[in-house]
């Protein structure tokens, strides 16, 4: 408690979890976003492993469970591609892409110019 005490004096506490090989269930989700907040969270971050579409879903429900908290949520792998793009426009915080080709540190990773280019058609 000490030391988010301590952090938060300086900047916003962002708690991380990353699940590299699935997608849990939306209720173990949930109850993992839940801790982070008891935690201190001030912003919570939820990353999975999308090895089916529907897995987009149940990361992305997240956000609008927890109104006023902010949340980042999406998935990785190739399929995992449309909750990279939908985080941000369903009211989570941001998301997070490579500065070039190359550069990604995540499969399914966009750059940043391939995301301001989905999000100027989307805006249009």
């Amino acid at each position: 408690d000490k030391i988010v005490a301590v952090i938060k004096q300086k900047a916003d506490c962002l708690i991380s979890y990353h699940n590299i090989n699935e997608t849990p269930s939306f209720d173990a989700l949930k109850d993992i976003v839940a801790r982070q907040l008891e935690a201190g969270a001030d912003i919570c971050k939820v990353v999975t492993f999308a090895n089916k579409d529907e897995d987009n879903f149940t990361v992305l429900r997240l956000i609008p469970q927890f109104p006023g908290k902010r949340v980042i949520a999406f998935a990785m792998g190739e399929k995992g591609l449309a909750s990279r793009i939908l985080c941000p426009i369903i009211g989570g915080d941001f998301t997070y892409a490579a500065i070039e080709k190359g550069a990604e540190s995540a499969e399914g990773q966009l750059t940043v110019e391939e995301l301001h280019q989905i999000y100027r058609m989307v805006q249009k």
